[in-house]
Formats: structure tokens, C-alpha cells, sequence
């Protein structure tokens, strides 16, 4: 299955390929409120506009993150999906961020995931578990402060921690370096890939979780 995925959630964009066994990426850093030019980008992985209809299923990182960066990639890559009449997958940012922590440390089970939004107060936080090689989320991902964060780490001695809103908080299970890609959505995507679900665009929606004034993809 050819796979194309761009991730674009906060201060940075990636975009993937996997065709066939190959697996290309790149990925530029930019200012939170900045859209990439995506055709440069493709340019610079050997994707053309003629190559678009080649690929089985798209795939984006739907947030939390940047609202403006998560209603960019959306609105461009459900137009491709449309046009080129392909399935469209969206992923939690926070799912990919565990997923590739997982893949590295297949022993650590229960996994948190904090990043930071756009306020320096508050977070994005998602829990997950490894259980049989399969990541399960086990609680909504939601918006909370960083002593509510503090308080997960002092409550859940043990477990790991993952993501870089963990920065002043003082554990030696936290990894600060791991962040979402292109190319993890895509492994993570085959992983929870199901032939029985048609992967409508319509059904590939942005996660905002906090309030916005700007209208939403699904109104448009």
C-alpha cells in the first residue's frame, strides 16, 4: 500500500511517503501561524502533482496543535482525497507521539503524552497503553495546566512520560525529545489500517479540543 501523510501541528511540517518498501520524509521548521508551501515540500521527497493518484490511502495529523497549521494540512489534504478519490485517515498527534515511543520501548505499557498549545499554561494531554503490541487510548485527550500535568507524574510513579510540555517537571521516565512525523503517522496508520473501513473525507476532521473563533473544517 503507497501511503502519503503530512503532519502539521505546531511550529514544525513533515510529509512522508511509503511506496512500497521505500520510506521517504522531510520536514521543515516554521512560525505556529505559517502554511507551508506543500508543493515544495513534495518537490523535495520526488513527489509531483502527477504522482498524487499513484497513492492508496492519505493520511494527516489531525491535533491538538496549531489551529492554524491542523486547518491547513486538513483542507489540503481533503481535497486531495477528493479529487484523486482516495480514503483519508486522520491521527492523534498525541497517538503518534506514544505510537513511536512504543516502537522503541515495547516494555513501557502506560504511556502519557503532554504538548504544549499555543498558551504557555496549558497543555495537551492523552493517556495510552501497550497492551498485546496494540496502543489503546484510555482517556479523552483534553486540556489542562501544568500543575495538573505535575500532579499526573507524582500520581503515576513509574509510568513514562512523553512529549515536551514535560519540561520543568522533575522525573527520570520523561522523554522531552520524542514529537510527532509524517513518517511515524504512517507506520502507525498500517498499524490500525482496517480494509472494512472506507476512510471517508468527510469523516477526517481536525481535533481542536479547546473552543476556537475561527470556523471549523466541517463547516465549510
Amino acid at each position: 500500500m503507497n501511503i502519503l501523510a503530512i503532519d502539521s501541528t505546531g511550529n514544525h511540517t513533515s510529509v512522508a511517503t511509503k511506496i512500497g518498501d521505500d520510506l521517504l520524509s522531510v520536514s521543515v521548521k516554521h512560525e505556529r501561524k505559517m502554511r507551508p508551501d506543500w508543493e515544495d515540500l513534495l518537490d523535495k521527497i520526488s513527489v509531483t502533482s502527477e504522482d498524487i493518484s499513484s497513492f492508496d490511502l492519505f493520511v494527516f495529523g489531525q491535533g491538538p496543535g496549531s489551529y492554524t497549521s491542523i486547518r491547513s494540512v486538513a483542507t489540503f489534504m481533503k481535497a486531495l482525497s477528493l479529487t484523486h478519490a482516495k480514503p483519508l485517515m486522520a491521527l492523534s498527534n498525541l497517538e503518534c507521539i506514544a505510537f513511536e515511543h512504543s516502537l522503541f520501548s515495547p516494555d513501557d505499557t502506560d504511556i502519557h503524552c503532554a504538548i504544549m498549545s499555543d498558551i504557555k499554561t496549558e497543555v495537551y494531554y492523552g493517556f495510552f497503553q501497550l497492551k498485546s503490541g496494540q496502543l489503546i487510548s484510555k482517556a479523552s485527550e483534553t486540556l489542562m495546566n501544568k500543575d495538573e500535568l505535575r500532579k499526573i507524574v507524582i500520581d503515576n510513579t513509574g509510568e513514562f512520560f512523553i512529549g515536551n510540555a514535560w519540561d520543568d517537571i522533575d522525573s527520570n521516565n520523561i522523554n522531552l525529545e520524542i514529537s510527532s512525523n509524517a513518517a511515524t503517522m504512517i507506520e502507525l496508520a498500517i498499524s490500525k489500517y482496517s480494509d472494512k473501513n472506507p476512510y471517508k473525507p468527510e469523516d477526517a476532521n481536525p481535533i481542536y479540543i479547546k473552543e476556537t473563533s475561527y470556523k471549523k473544517i466541517n463547516d465549510q
